[in-house]
């Protein structure tokens, strides 16, 4: 019987990444990522992940699988961790919309940073604010990089959503050949 794959990130980061993928996936499709992954190869990284859905599905669907599985991590993250991540405090909640928005941003990159998942910067230029992934998910390869960054985007979509209240705000991958470098919209779509 093959052993479990062990993965780098803090407990807590590992699980709303597997639980979001068991989401989208389902429990038996899970279950069969899990086994393809190579065990001799721990601790395994999301681009692992990504490699393994990309052989099962093809890379385009894998990309598609990632940002949903990100969407449902963030889901999970704002749900279990939403008082540490500071979205509970008065203060929080009461800043105005672009503020409040920069902030979430900055937060959310924090926790993925103090969780294993590797360096962070926000930063605004020219009405967005871009999210960059500077290491961390030690990417190799372009098709890692585009499914890194598509998990990446499914939390950052989700985040968006939710800070402010329902609007969508476009959101647009950079080239980028240290990582992921994401940009945000100022202004939500109408």
């Amino acid at each position: 019987m093959k052993s479990t794959p062990t993965f780098k990130y803090s407990p807590a980061l590992n699980q709303q990444i597997l639980e979001g993928l068991t989401e989208i996936l389902g429990e038996t499709r899970f279950e069969n990522l899990m086994a393809s992954l190579p065990v001799e190869q721990s601790p395994l990284g999301l681009e692992n992940l990504g490699d393994a859905l990309g052989a099962a599905y093809g890379s385009q669907s894998a990309a598609g699988i990632l940002v949903r599985a990100g969407r449902a991590a963030f889901s999970r993250i704002l749900t279990q961790f939403s008082a540490e991540l500071g979205f509970e405090d008065l203060d929080f909640r009461l800043l105005a919309p672009r503020r409040k928005m920069y902030t979430a941003l900055t937060k959310l990159a924090d926790w993925l940073s103090r969780n294993g998942a590797g360096e962070f910067e926000v930063r605004v230029e020219q009405g967005c604010w871009q999210w960059r992934h500077r290491t961390g998910f030690e990417v190799q390869g372009e098709s890692n990089v585009e499914l890194v960054c598509a998990f990446l985007l499914g939390m950052l979509q989700e985040l968006t959503y939710w800070v402010s209240s329902g609007r969508v705000h476009l959101i647009r991958e950079k080239p980028n050949p240290n990582g992921c470098l994401l940009e945000i919209e100022q202004k939500p779509l109408d």
